[in-house]
């Protein structure tokens, strides 16, 4: 923004906006009131704390959520983009699997609810990132989020805002490696007429608002800087909100990744009448390839085979199939999926991808090959847990 614009904005707001620094506004904000999910796979938004798989759990790989009292503005319509670098791993979880995104944020845009467009903006999320820009990032995923809970009442900037924490999931997760990382915001909506944008994000401190300065980073790796490009894609400054109260130029963010956790396998047959042809399979990997191998006892003539996977091992020496399939059967229960495959009489293999998905994670599985070549016959069987390693 010019300073004739600034200082026109500046005059609207009568005394609303708290500081001004070069590249930015602050406005003293309460903190968020409500805490909302949003499922990205689905669309589905909904008001309270996201049910999640017990079985599986997740930790704050990155957390910028310590709230500093105040939401930070700039031109809207897409104009200005804020950056903020950091190094994620400080918990050394080596799945480095993103399930979910925690950040907090207000707006004046009128909720959807209430017969308004809700609030917008657009995030990014960016590998090798640095203070300043110009080094060569990787960009891990960048979204737009519209139609976010907002104001209630008015939808003008004086009429009032509401804040929120949202939280939002993704499914598949997000391989996100540790090591310096950037994330932005990007102002889309309008809230002062073509000048501010209408939905903020919150700031965070950088060192628990010790007044660190813009040069020491936090335990995180955190400077109290912000990059500002306006437009997307040009640097106009790198700035700081930072004051004798403490340091808050940061964007609120939280990182939460899949907790680690290791995939077993374990090899069974009959335990009477073992079946001849064997089946083994490497560790079933969130986001990873899983190959099964069969070798056939005795070697016949070239075939297909099929993996079937499903949920319970059948005990001792399994059951009796129906005709004409030989052999013992040694799981039951839903079938989660089959893979069919070939062999040349000695010896097949069948390949898959494991979804990186969080639902899967720690999922208890059995599998077993029904084999056809020299009749139809079943193999042994193998039953295993899906990890993150």
């Amino acid at each position: 923004m010019k300073p004739l614009e600034v200082f026109l904005v500046l005059s609207l707001l009568a005394g609303a906006l708290d500081a001004q620094r070069a590249g930015g506004l602050v406005r003293r904000a309460p903190k968020p009131i409500e805490s909302v999910h949003l499922d990205l796979g689905t669309g589905v938004l909904t008001h309270g704390p996201a049910v999640k798989n017990r079985a599986a759990t997740t930790l704050a790989d990155f957390a910028n959520v310590d709230l500093g009292g105040f939401v930070g503005l700039d031109s809207g319509n897409g104009f200005c983009e804020w950056f903020d670098a950091g190094v994620k791993g400080f918990q050394d979880n080596r799945s480095d699997l993103v399930s979910s995104i925690l950040f907090a944020y207000c707006s004046s845009k009128l909720s959807t609810g209430s017969g308004g467009p809700g609030g917008s903006t657009k995030l990014g999320f960016y590998e090798g990132y640095l203070v300043g820009g110009g080094a060569p990032t990787t960009t891990v995923a960048a979204f737009t989020l519209t139609g976010l809970p907002g104001n209630t009442g008015s939808s003008s900037f004086l009429g009032g805002f509401r804040c929120y924490f949202l939280e939002v999931s993704f499914d598949p997760m997000l391989a996100f490696a540790d090591g310096p990382i950037g994330y932005s915001w990007k102002f889309l909506d309008t809230g002062v007429p073509g000048v501010l944008a209408g939905t903020w994000p919150f700031l965070a401190c950088v060192g628990s608002c010790s007044g660190i300065g813009g040069t020491l980073p936090d335990r995180q790796g955190m400077y109290d800087l912000i990059d500002r490009y306006c437009p997307p894609g040009t640097l106009r400054s790198t700035f700081t909100f930072g004051s004798t109260s403490g340091s808050y130029s940061s964007i609120a963010m939280e990182l939460r990744e899949a907790r680690d956790l290791a995939a077993t396998t374990l090899y069974y047959n009959a335990s009477v009448t073992p079946n001849g042809d064997t089946l083994q399979a490497n560790p079933a990997v969130l986001g990873r390839g899983f190959a099964a191998v069969l070798r056939r006892n005795p070697v016949t003539a070239p075939g297909t085979f099929t993996l079937l996977v499903r949920t319970t091992r059948l005990a001792a020496n399994g059951l009796t199939p129906p005709p004409p399939v030989q052999g013992r059967l040694l799981i039951a229960g839903p079938l989660l999926g089959s893979v069919v495959g070939t062999h040349d009489g000695l010896i097949g293999t069948v390949q898959a991808q494991i979804p990186a998905s969080f639902e899967l994670l720690c999922r208890h599985f059995t599998a077993q090959a029904l084999v056809l070549g020299g009749g139809i016959v079943l193999s042994s069987a193998l039953e295993g847990t899906v990890g993150t390693f």
